[in-house]
């Protein structure tokens, strides 16, 4: 025992409580910038499915073309309101996705217009209909055409 020296037990170095706090450090940014990364690819989905403007807009016009079919079948309307209320529905559709003003435009001058074709076939069956005493065309037909119009608008 002579010249030995003895040595304090490393337990009771402050090293080991610096790497404690080291550590726990590390942990708590570990584990902080994994719940903001989660959360941020969250909401970045979320933002994703979100539907755009253009699907909007047509989902808004299918329910206003619903509600019209449904008036109608209630009885709140004529088969003839209800095709002139069907074309100013379809002019306002293309109107409001479009920024084209054919709400006064002739039919011909619709259906001349290669943006606005498939309106103006559409519009042409449902003009006459909606100012004939009598029509062949049924509203229901007239109605799901235009549905599908609104849904193939891009």
């Amino acid at each position: 025992m002579d010249g030995l020296e003895i040595i304090d037990p490393p337990q009771y170095s402050i090293a080991w409580l610096i790497l404690a706090v080291l550590c726990a450090h590390v942990i708590i940014a570990l584990i902080t910038t994994l719940v903001k990364l989660t959360r941020w690819l969250v909401e970045r989905r979320a933002y994703a499915k979100r539907p755009g403007a253009t699907d909007a807009l047509k989902a808004e016009f299918l329910r206003s073309i619903n509600a019209l079919g449904e008036a109608v079948d209630a009885g709140e309307k004529s088969a003839r309101e209800g095709h002139r209320d069907l074309e100013a529905i379809l002019r306002v559709f293309v109107l409001r996705s479009e920024g084209l003003d054919i709400r006064q435009e002739p039919v011909e001058r619709i259906q001349a217009d290669p943006r606005t074709q498939t309106v103006g076939n559409l519009l042409a069956r449902t003009h006459e209909a909606g100012y004939a005493r009598d029509s062949r065309t049924r509203l229901s037909e007239s109605l799901h055409a235009a549905r599908g119009v609104v849904r193939a608008w891009s």
